[in-house]
């Protein structure tokens, strides 16, 4: 079960262009304390809250890694503020201020990371938020789509998620980029994984996205399918993908639209993978993944606004 304690503010801002005002707040979860950071307007209705969640690897709640930052999820909470909706952004568990001693990556799973979020949920509706929508980006929205199983929300919104299982997904972004050889031993070790089994011998080629210590990882996350989630939803449902988007195809999209034809399904006409306008071609998409200063797609935020309220 997991533990509440009231968190405590650590600083509060005051944004005079924005009417906004940012708390940091850390909320516990199974004894760790997740730094998040609540964003409300001026004029915010207190009960709607949007839950923002970061995708894949160690990005963190501005939708940056250490080597990538573009601001993306930063940029998606002012706009989202700017039409008078609250949002929450955080840090992942071990992941920039989420960080903590002792942190071990064999012992992390990705239902670890889907029940923090539950913790958010809970803490938040505690803090008088009644309608909580959850906005999941890329891995974000499986992580979004488990923990919607637990609690009742008003509504979610997957952008840039997968609609295959991400064991085809990697396979899929793996063939076109690895020679047939290393393709032939990544597809044996992801099979490996889907059926639950580690894989102890390795290659040194293979071993920075399949090493031993995040195994346990992938086993946890193999055993999801977001279309299968999507089809138990009993709630307003909004799937968001970009046309630009090198990461997630537009044919995973279709697949959880397909899963779930009540939902609203839009395609963002040159927006990629890190909510960003792309006019030109793969060098100009690829440089906007290190570009804070590019802002999120315009459509992006109306269409999202518009669902919310």
């Amino acid at each position: 079960m997991f533990r509440f304690i009231f968190s405590v503010t650590l600083f509060l801002i005051v944004n005079i262009a924005f009417s906004q005002t940012s708390d940091t707040l850390f909320v516990e979860s199974n004894g760790l304390k997740l730094h998040t950071v609540l964003t409300t307007p001026e004029k915010a209705n207190k009960r709607a809250l949007a839950i923002i969640i970061a995708g894949s690897g160690p990005t963190d709640l501005n939708g940056n890694q250490m080597k990538n930052k573009n601001n993306s999820l930063l940029f998606l909470s002012d706009e989202l503020v700017k039409n008078n909706i609250a949002t929450v952004r955080f840090d992942k568990r071990g992941i920039a201020k989420s960080s903590y001693a002792g942190f071990n990556e064999n012992s992390l799973i990705f239902d670890n990371y889907s029940d923090d979020i539950v913790s958010l949920i809970d803490f938040y509706s505690k803090k008088g938020f009644k309608k909580i929508f959850i906005i999941g980006h890329s891995e974000g929205s499986l992580l979004g789509l488990i923990a919607s199983k637990q609690r009742k929300i008003a509504g979610f919104v997957s952008l840039c998620g997968a609609g295959n299982p991400i064991d085809v997904t990697l396979k899929n972004q793996l063939r076109p980029q690895l020679p047939p050889a290393m393709f032939a031993e990544a597809e044996s070790i992801i099979d490996s994984l889907k059926s639950g089994h580690l894989v102890k011998n390795v290659s040194s080629q293979m071993n920075m996205l399949f090493r031993h210590s995040v195994q346990p990882y992938m086993i946890s996350w193999f055993k999801y399918n977001p279309a299968e989630l999507v089809k138990k939803l009993n709630i307003p449902l909004l799937i968001i993908q970009g046309d630009k988007d090198i990461q997630v195809t537009t044919a995973e999209s279709d697949i959880l639209h397909n899963a779930s034809p009540s939902s609203s399904y839009v395609i963002i006409k040159d927006m990629n993978h890190v909510l960003k306008t792309i006019k030109g071609d793969i060098n100009e998409n690829v440089a906007s993944y290190t570009n804070p200063d590019i802002p999120v797609n315009n459509e992006l935020v109306s269409t999202i606004v518009k669902f919310i309220k």
